[in-house]
């Protein structure tokens, strides 16, 4: 039972480490995706402002070549853009390409008998001091005309966009990755925390209900125990005994009076009146007797090992409160038991609860209850003993007795309830010490039920 109890406590430690993971991977996810977007979202604005700027200057040069001078070395158009190294003017039917791609990031521009040498990379340095990717090119039909840092396509993120313009359709693409030291760390991480503490006060919640639960529960059984020997009998002896009890009340009243009034003749029919009564009384509480003895329940198959860990979970509170170790020893084939659950969890509770009551001033640790159970006689024998102090000889002989008790403040129904129920299921009960521990109950119990 104990080794049973820890792993079911392992398995659900096991689940709620599982459930914070799940809860803080998903919270730390999410918060570290939208710092990431937030981070895209900057760098995608600054790609935007690159590639309007590196358009502008691109579109200049569409701009100016038919004002270019014919000498090719002027002072004033290169101070003015320092990103054309040279031009030349050529025939317009000698054929050419547009674009002709030259080496170190320098490519020739052909338009209408002009043909200028351009450097990408003046034209970037002008736009930004410093790059804000780790990795920018300019691609033409493919093939890269200009580059600038890490190879191409290792980056996490990466743009690319077509600059428009007629003479030079290039594309300007972009990489970067993260940057991951400049996340907030400790707010993406923070759900962490928050979830255990969230998860700690929800398992402390659900301890108190529970503990909550099981006190009201207890407090029903023991009530259902009280009720469901005296509830029927209490009731039924107000309803049915109200008459004869009342004829009884006036037949004595009526002879008091007469026999103060010296008046004898009419006495005797009156106490024989109220002895009619008075047999008619036990006449209907052997009724009720026999009535709480053959009254027909609910029979259903019984998993007992079932059934005693009910037991147990119903004495949960007590059984920490004094450490107690619980254990169990049941055959393999064991039959099921066919009777009231209700009756055989009531007759188990009943004696286990006043085993835990005689064990209080035992010194730690060394509480036990041990409960047996193996077939035997078409039946099964069940053993419960503790470590408590036993019974005395008076109570051995006394302790199936309603109202018997030894406690200050007990009722003494209890056990006289447990024997009323296994008479109705037709078994028998016995109560003894074993030397040098404690008491022990045996009980045996029909596997089916007997009319």
């Amino acid at each position: 039972m104990i080794l049973y109890t820890v792993g079911l406590s392992t398995r659900q430690n096991m689940y709620k480490m599982m459930m914070w993971l799940l809860l803080t991977l998903l919270s730390c996810g999410g918060l570290g995706g939208y710092f990431l977007q937030q981070q895209y979202a900057a760098k995608s604005a600054e790609f935007r402002i690159f590639y309007r700027d590196v358009t502008v200057k691109l579109a200049q040069l569409d701009a100016i070549m038919p004002l270019l001078p014919s000498g090719p070395y002027s002072r004033e158009v290169r101070s003015l853009f320092p990103h054309i190294v040279q031009w030349r003017t050529y025939p317009v039917t000698e054929p050419h390409r547009s674009i002709v791609i030259a080496t170190g990031g320098r490519y020739w521009l052909h338009v209408d008998g002009r043909a200028l040498l351009i450097d990408l990379n003046v034209v970037v340095d002008r736009v930004s001091e410093t790059i804000p990717f780790q990795q920018i090119a300019v691609v033409w039909q493919g093939q890269p005309v200009f580059t600038r840092g890490a190879a191409e396509g290792g980056e996490y993120w990466q743009w690319q966009k077509a600059i428009v313009s007629p003479s030079q359709p290039f594309v300007l693409r972009a990489g970067d990755n993260p940057a991951w030291g400049a996340l907030p760390w400790l707010l993406i991480l923070s759900p962490g925390p928050l979830w255990g503490a969230v998860l700690y006060l929800l398992h402390q919640y659900r301890i108190n209900r529970r503990r909550r639960d099981m006190a009201d529960l207890r407090a029903h059984y023991a009530e259902l125990t009280r009720l469901n020997t005296l509830g029927e009998l209490t009731a039924g002896i107000v309803h049915e005994l109200n008459q004869p009890l009342t004829a009884i009340l006036s037949y004595t009243q009526t002879a008091l009076r007469l026999l103060l009034q010296q008046r004898t003749e009419p006495v005797p029919p009156l106490l024989e009146a109220a002895v009619v009564q008075i047999k008619r009384t036990d006449a209907l509480l052997q009724q009720f007797r026999q009535k709480l003895v053959s009254e027909q329940a609910d029979y259903q198959p019984i998993v007992l090992a079932s059934l005693w860990q009910r037991v147990i979970m119903l004495l949960d509170n007590e059984i920490r409160r004094h450490k107690v170790a619980v254990s169990s020893a049941m055959a393999a084939d064991l039959p099921a038991l066919i009777a009231p659950p209700l009756w055989v969890e009531q007759i188990l509770h009943n004696i286990a609860h006043n085993a835990l009551q005689a064990q209080q001033h035992n010194a730690a640790g060394t509480a036990w209850i041990r409960l047996e159970a193996v077939p035997e006689n078409d039946g099964i024998l069940i053993t419960l003993s503790d470590g408590g102090p036993g019974l005395s000889e008076a109570a051995l002989q006394q302790v199936f007795m309603p109202f018997f008790t030894t406690r200050p403040h007990g009722i003494g129904l209890g056990m006289a309830l447990a024997d009323t129920l296994v008479q109705r299921l037709n078994g028998t009960i016995e109560a003894a010490n074993i030397p040098g521990q404690g008491a022990c109950f045996t009980l045996w119990l029909p596997r089916a039920h007997q009319e």
